[in-house]
């Protein structure tokens, strides 16, 4: 397979593919082929997963093998596919995902709290486990939200803001000033802002501290949030033995304020990637982050 692994499975082709096999195929099916993929592609040497083999030696101390290393890596793929067959299978079923993704009490508020009548809040996730599943149930369920996505979606990221925006989710792509102002309105009018921001930016200079190391990932969100004068909540999907996907809602982290700007938005965005570590230690084989978010380890790793 010459073409780049992950321009693939971003395609307009590799996510119809996706959607035909959850769709057409019964879900133990989906569920052995999506392992076989999964290890079809773990056994490769490209820049996806050295990416993945680097995360994963991080966020797990620093201390695994090569050979520890290849099975995470292994762990990660498979657990994606799961993800994308559990999602797929079920995308026309609302009361199909719901059965599989249990609200839990934290949940119940933020839906609660998304009608405009309320403070508004910004809600960040890392791309852990089934994040998407995650999001389209809570809004079946009635959650009101902004979500910002990639700023120039293409291939499959179109077909999966097309399928957010079916559940009623508002589908921002971040673009620039103008896309922020929006919504930093929103916030203030007291809308949920949601996005991820566990995926490292190219050329991106200044750094925030995450799992101990310095990574480009984004800061926008806390500038957003000074600026609307809301909290920042993380929430997150994780997997549990029940095989169900439980959703994980911290408490409101307050922006906090101080006279150095650079500092104020590092220290802000570091007290939220401390709380999202705490989630992705809990169950690493379940972080689908397939970009170096650690320029340096990468360098370590390989050369």
């Amino acid at each position: 397979m010459k073409r780049d692994l992950q321009a693939l499975t971003n395609s307009r082709f590799g996510v119809r593919f996706a959607l035909w096999i959850g769709r057409n195929t019964p879900l133990p099916f989906a569920y052995r082929f999506g392992n076989w993929l999964a290890d079809q592609f773990a056994r490769r040497d490209n820049a996806m997963t050295r990416a993945v083999r680097a995360n994963q030696w991080v966020v797990r101390g620093e201390t695994a093998s090569p050979a520890e290393l290849k099975q995470y890596v292994r762990q990660v793929f498979r657990h994606a596919a799961r993800c994308f067959a559990d999602l797929y299978h079920r995308l026309h079923s609302p009361e199909e995902m719901k059965r599989i993704v249990p609200l839990t009490p934290e949940a119940e508020d933020i839906i609660a709290h998304s009608g405009f009548d309320t403070p508004g809040a910004f809600v960040v996730a890392p791309h852990l486990s089934a994040f998407d599943l995650v999001l389209m149930t809570v809004a079946y369920h009635g959650m009101n939200g902004m979500v910002l996505t990639h700023g120039r979606p293409t291939g499959g990221y179109e077909i999966q803001n097309r399928l957010r925006a079916e559940t009623g989710l508002q589908i921002v792509p971040l673009r620039g000033p103008e896309t922020e102002a929006q919504a930093i309105e929103y916030m203030r009018a007291g809308g949920i802002a949601i996005t991820g921001v566990d995926r490292p930016l190219r050329n991106k200079k200044k750094r925030v501290h995450f799992f101990g190391r310095p990574s480009p990932l984004p800061t926008g969100h806390i500038r957003m949030a000074l600026a609307a004068d809301v909290p920042v909540v993380v929430a997150a999907a994780q997997q549990q033995p029940d095989e169900k996907y439980h959703i994980r809602v911290s408490p409101p982290i307050p922006m906090r304020r101080m006279n150095d700007p650079e500092a104020e938005i590092r220290r802000n965005a570091e007290a939220v990637l401390e709380v999202m570590a705490e989630y992705i230690r809990q169950h690493p084989e379940q972080w689908l982050m397939y970009y170096p978010v650690w320029p340096e380890a990468m360098e370590e790793l390989f050369g």
